[in-house]
């Protein structure tokens, strides 16, 4: 960069339409930021009414911070600002020293706005005098043109950029509420959890493996997944818990049934957990339809007695436009990594109509609510620290 920005401007998502509830949101996408930016270097981050301004220093890596807030949910859009005094040789002067990053001769179009009355001009009376000055800037001024020079004209300074990069939207981590998060070794379930974050749950994740012991699962590319995904949520907290006790435990159950039923004690065990830390939703990565544990009588099935509520956030995806999106995220060549996944048990002919009674009758029979208690007594919990 050619030029020493003095702050970043970080705008409001949604958040700013919540009304009464709007405080809330706000010191939660204030923390969050923080705990985001913790080891960068920076002066202070400031509410200012419809943005926060994160003021920079010398040793600030602007770069990396700029990557870092395109990782947190809530922010609408973003921008590198040159801070000046609100009186107009200043703001030229600023506009000048700007336009360094973007080139000479840059032609540019002036969108002013004016967040103060007392300064002696206007918005529009601002832009006319960019137009008077004109062989005075080190770049060229037309109304049509596609690049704009952003200037934001406060009570004691104004806040110049000349690009502005979109956000995530969505609501901030944790203004939700918490989620157990079903996260498989597969394509879907990161990208669910990625949605469930949008709409600011915090994850819980929930992880069943084939492997002898909790710390190989770990070790797996698990690990780095959630690596990927921490990004979004860097306190994040995963549950380990072996199969292998549900396996022996379903060893005589008809191959039809297996996995509904292994659906269904997924679900049990996520309330279970869900309870313990305090969640109020199951996030999972189905689609309606996309395999056979997937079909509507069978999702009915398989979440049969379960209290909480269950977010499907990609219930009507089809399969390409989850790749995409994985793919963009950065999960998708983990997700199809080699991998021994429990939750790929396949049976010949698997039940795509399963009925919530039989379902509800196996896991009795199977007496899993003990397996299910027993298995929680083997998990491992790690927790992600920033």
């Amino acid at each position: 960069m050619l030029v020493r920005y003095d702050a970043i401007a970080i705008y409001f998502g949604e958040i700013w339409l919540k009304g009464r509830n709007r405080g809330g949101f706000i010191r939660r996408l204030h923390d969050n930021i923080r705990l985001s930016l913790k080891g960068q270097q920076y002066d202070k981050l400031e509410n200012a009414r419809d943005r926060f301004i994160l003021r920079l220093t010398d040793s600030s890596d602007t770069d990396a911070i700029m990557d870092i807030l395109g990782h947190v949910f809530g922010i609408s859009w973003f921008a590198p600002v040159v801070m000046a005094g609100n009186g107009l040789d200043q703001i030229v002067a600023a506009a000048n020293e700007l336009m360094k990053d973007v080139g000479k001769g840059t032609t540019v179009r002036i969108v002013a706005s004016r967040s103060h009355k007392g300064v002696g001009y206007d918005s529009q009376g601002l832009v006319r005098e960019f137009a008077r000055r004109e062989n005075e800037l080190t770049f060229s001024l037309d109304k049509d043109a596609k690049d704009r020079l952003f200037i934001n004209v406060r009570k004691d300074d104004a806040l110049l950029c000349a690009k502005r990069v979109k956000g995530l939207g969505g609501l901030p981590v944790g203004s939700s509420g918490r989620a157990v998060v079903l996260l498989s070794g597969g394509i879907d379930s990161p990208v669910a959890s990625y949605y469930a974050m949008k709409r600011g749950l915090m994850p819980v994740y929930l992880h069943m493996h084939g492997f002898p012991e909790n710390k190989e699962a770990e070790s797996s590319k698990m690990k780095d997944i959630i690596a990927v995904l921490s990004r979004y949520a860097p306190t994040a907290k995963t549950y380990y818990v072996p199969a292998h006790i549900f396996q022996a435990a379903v060893f005589k159950v008809p191959r039809s049934q297996e996995l509904v039923l292994f659906k269904h004690f997924l679900y049990m065990m996520a309330e279970r957990v869900a309870k313990m830390e305090r969640a109020e939703v199951i996030a999972t990565g189905e689609s309606l339809g996309q395999v056979a544990s997937q079909t509507v009588r069978n999702l009915g099935a398989s979440q049969a007695g379960v209290k909480s509520l269950v977010f499907r956030p990609l219930i009507g995806f089809d399969k390409q436009e989850i790749i995409d999106i994985a793919k963009s995220i950065g999960t998708y060549d983990l997700s199809v990594a080699p991998y021994v996944d429990v939750c790929s048990l396949k049976a010949r002919h698997p039940a795509t109509g399963a009925k919530a009674e039989v379902v509800r009758r196996l896991y009795r029979e199977c007496k899993l609510g003990g397996v299910l208690g027993r298995t929680l007594k083997k998990a491992s919990v790690v927790q992600l620290s920033p």
